[in-house]
């Protein structure tokens, strides 16, 4: 893990432990069952070493690991939005998940910005690696066309690409946009790990999505303990 994350990390268990240590035995069920899948999705270690899997090769083997460790990200996603929404704070819970989070909250915690960072990068690699910009297309057609996937979701989706071509200006929360996509293509279409994509473009993308994402969730969960600690203290 690298040392930002880690720093993060150790932020989070400090103000989860507080809050638990508060608590005691009434921490709610649906925070712990966060705590557990956030735990799974940072620390997850998968290799394919028998003979049933199709990952015959390094690159494909290499990006299944990577996708699989994001959705199980999104997953502790889910199980942090429960949380909020049992306690019915902090997140709009009528709105979808990756709109939840206000931005003005999600700027308060420094997570906004963060998210743009990774979208700012990507855009350079979109301007100046060809293959890049033409696959990431593609990854935005490819949910454009999926009939499973909600109107809405695919518009910010599209801005992404939009941004990338200097034609809209976005806020960074699209990255949400993108893996929940990213997500309901893969759980309920049966998509591949590539996704059309080349093996290393798909890489890029991926470990730059999750990257972002445990940084964006360790941010938002942090600052929530620490406002339920100085609530309940």
């Amino acid at each position: 893990m690298e040392e930002n994350l880690t720093n993060l990390f150790q932020s989070y268990n400090q103000s989860f432990q507080k809050l638990k240590d508060l608590l005691k035995g009434k921490l709610p069920r649906s925070l712990r069952l966060f705590n557990i899948r956030l735990r799974l999705a940072m620390d997850i270690q998968i290799n394919f070493k028998g003979k049933i899997s199709l990952t015959k090769t390094k690159e494909v083997r290499e990006t299944y690991v990577l996708l699989i460790r994001l959705m199980e990200s999104w997953n502790s996603y889910e199980a942090l939005f429960q949380y909020v929404k049992e306690i019915n704070k902090y997140a709009n819970i009528k709105e979808s998940i990756y709109q939840a989070y206000s931005q003005a909250f999600l700027t308060e915690i420094g997570s906004l910005p963060v998210l743009k960072e990774t979208l700012d990068s990507l855009k350079k690699k979109y301007i100046f690696d060809t293959d890049f910009k033409f696959d990431f297309k593609q990854l935005i057609k490819r949910i454009e066309n999926d009939d499973h996937i909600r109107k809405k979701l695919k518009e910010s989706c599209k801005s992404i690409v939009e941004y990338f071509e200097g034609n809209k200006i976005i806020s960074g929360i699209e990255i949400i946009a993108l893996i929940y996509a990213e997500r309901n293509m893969y759980y309920h279409n049966g998509e591949t790990a590539k996704m059309g994509m080349r093996y290393g473009n798909r890489q890029h993308l991926i470990k730059s999505l999750t990257t972002s994402f445990h940084r964006h969730m360790l941010l938002l969960i942090t600052k929530i303990l620490e406002k339920e600690y100085k609530e309940n203290k």
